[in-house]
């Protein structure tokens, strides 16, 4: 993902600057053919002890919002995979 689309996506308009930031690293250091779940999974596991351990906290909300993001350079099925593990960790949280 070019972390340069994430400044022009309406989506994170409301996104704290430090989060964005964040987040273009996490884009810019993420497989460049971005259609892999597992490496999407793996990624955002580390992004998530690195946020942690700078003090940064996520919202539930801009969790997904991160998630729908990165599944744009997905093709539809990878999509539905990602769909599925996301449905899977959520029900496991409860």
């Amino acid at each position: 993902m070019n972390p340069q689309d994430l400044l022009n996506n309406p989506q994170l308009a409301n996104i704290s600057p430090e989060k964005l930031q964040f987040f273009m690293e996490l884009a810019k250091n993420s497989s460049p053919n971005g259609s892999n779940p597992k490496e999407m999974a793996e990624s955002l596991k580390n992004a998530s002890t690195q946020a942690k351990n700078q003090g940064m906290d996520f919202s539930s909300n801009e969790r997904d919002l991160i998630i729908e993001v990165l599944k744009q350079s997905m093709p539809p099925q990878e999509q539905k995979k990602v769909d599925l593990l996301m449905q899977m960790m959520k029900t496991m949280r409860k």
